[in-house]
């Protein structure tokens, strides 16, 4: 009789233990254009040289110190677009269907996203009651993100704090970016807190994605901020004199000397730099203070690789080398043992899986994801054991505007094939972060395995090809030069009637400049297709 109220009673404990506790929260935080080793954060430990010297991340550091560092962290594709559908679904980029920032067959096919689970439907499903936020930089393919699950966005707004804010990307009816907001990196805090401040008070699980412009150019950061680093610039060059702060850097560059305005430009963008990260701590500082950060995963990283250098690896944005898709990553929350690392690769598109397992949901996943739960390493590090993936990890490329390579990494291995030329690269990217030593031709048969398997792949997810995508752009381009090549015809038609018609006169003007920029995109864009470069 005792052996039986004992067992009740172990039994009662244990569902107690599984249903009463509550549900994880999660803060995912991008920075848009960071590079491996642009943070003071190494993500190798034992290598210092690895975080950068001038570039202070306090607060990084912090984040560092009681979670996890990942030294074999990827993004998904080395540019933003691309990357971040990826992140959403769990997906490689090439079974999403958005392989780059203008992808041409994705928009000619008219590829459907809402028929995809995104991160925040998917916490949904789960069940336990979540409440998610995206805040920041968007995804063009996505559409408004409120479509896809989140139930608070500022991307709904007139003027966003993603790229619709006047910033690289200008519509006629832009809002100027404050000088006190740089890359409206305190504005997005401010409404990250408001919502931590919700979730505190209705007590509801929450998923909170924090989406930074910063670093994408144009550099922008506080003059007190840029004043500090272009001090520091100064005595690290020897320079006696201040290095003058320009105050609106595009319009009158060419005032100062080309090597003082590289050293302006580099404390510029540490300064951006810190600006972010302040921005960062401010957000963590008051999850800590609403007494959530115990329950609460926070994963950061960046979409793709740095614009700057990103020695000691090789290549940066839009390139399909470590430099373009190697990223820093940290990770803190229940668990996640302090100060520790991990140097198993992982990928962006594992966040879905891990999200899942973390708050117990009980709701299937759809069957043809890539990615896998990371949550044996977040607890074990490099002890834990993840589950086998049925491919290894495909980064593809196939973009007409710059140099077209597809990536695909298995074990220590990294295997590059460039998609004009059909040439093949092979790295040990564990012992050769830097890519500087090609065993194609010492190790033959591992290549053409490699091959084989990334070929299945792309075949089996019906991953866009390159005579597919520069096939399209040219259909697209021709398009628009018969296009504009009618509204000549049109209106100087008008002209013959009206010579005088102003109005007509700026439409030939504006359609014949068309014509021009689109002819010149042709003309590039073949050269681009002959190209067998891989820098």
């Amino acid at each position: 009789m005792k052996t039986i109220t004992l067992s009740i009673l172990t039994l009662v404990l244990s569902c107690f233990c599984l249903y009463g506790k509550k549900a994880p929260n999660f803060i995912l935080i991008y920075a848009d254009d960071l590079g491996y080793t642009q943070t003071s954060v190494p993500m190798m430990k034992d290598r210092p040289e690895l975080g950068h010297s001038l570039h202070q991340t306090p607060n990084l550091e912090k984040l560092a110190e009681r979670g996890m560092r990942f030294s074999n962290a990827y993004c998904p594709s080395p540019v933003c677009t691309s990357s971040r559908a990826s992140i959403q679904f769990g997906m490689t980029t090439a079974r999403v269907g958005c392989v780059s920032i203008h992808d041409v067959v994705m928009n000619k096919k008219q590829v459907d996203f809402e028929k995809k689970l995104s991160l925040a439907e998917m916490l949904k499903e789960s069940g336990k009651g979540y409440v998610s936020g995206f805040f920041g930089k968007g995804c063009t393919p996505l559409g408004w993100f409120k479509d896809h699950g989140y139930d608070e966005t500022d991307f709904i707004h007139k003027h966003p704090n993603g790229n619709g804010h006047g910033d690289w990307w200008e519509p006629v009816d832009k809002t100027l970016i404050p000088l006190d907001d740089p890359k409206r990196v305190f504005s997005l805090a401010k409404t990250s807190n408001a919502f931590l401040e919700k979730r505190a008070k209705d007590k509801k699980p929450f998923f909170l994605t924090i989406s930074h412009y910063a670093l994408h150019v144009r550099n922008m950061s506080l003059k007190s901020t840029r004043r500090k680093y272009l001090d520091m610039v100064a005595e690290r060059e020897g320079i006696e004199d201040k290095i003058p702060d320009i105050s609106k850097f595009d319009d009158n560059a060419d005032e100062m000397p080309l090597k003082m305005r590289s050293h302006w430009e580099r404390a510029n963008y540490a300064a951006m730099m810190e600006n972010m990260d302040t921005s960062i701590g401010m957000v963590l500082d008051r999850l800590n203070q609403l007494g959530m950060q115990k329950n609460t995963f926070v994963i950061f990283s960046s979409d793709n690789g740095g614009g700057a250098s990103n020695k000691p690896l090789q290549g940066g944005k839009a390139r399909m080398w470590e430099g373009g898709i190697r990223v820093p990553m940290i990770v803190a929350g229940p668990n996640v043992p302090a100060n520790s690392q991990c140097d198993k690769p992982v990928a962006q598109w594992d966040y879905l899986s891990t999200m899942h397992d973390l708050c117990g949901s009980s709701a299937p996943l759809p069957e043809n994801l890539d990615g896998v739960s990371l949550r044996p390493v977040f607890e074990k590090g490099n002890w834990g054991r993840l589950a086998k993936r049925d491919t290894g990890f495909v980064f593809h490329f196939p973009a007409f505007y710059t140099i077209p390579i597809t990536s695909y990494r298995e074990g220590d291995y990294k295997l590059m094939r460039h998609l004009n030329s059909g040439g093949i690269k092979l790295f040990n990217v564990a012992k050769d972060m830097g890519e500087t030593k090609d065993l194609t031709k010492s190790m033959p048969d591992k290549a053409k395995s490699m091959v084989r398997k990334l070929d299945t792949y792309l075949k089996k997810v019906g991953a866009w090809t390159m005579e597919e995508v520069y096939a399209t752009r040219l259909e697209e381009l021709d398009g628009w030069i018969n296009l504009h090549k009618s509204e000549v015809s049109k209106y100087k038609s008008v002209l013959k009637e009206n010579p005088e018609d102003k109005e007509s006169q700026e439409r030939v003007r504006k359609a014949e400049n068309q014509i021009k920029d689109k002819l010149k995109s042709r003309t590039n864009m073949l050269e681009n297709q002959a190209s067998s470069n891989w820098l």
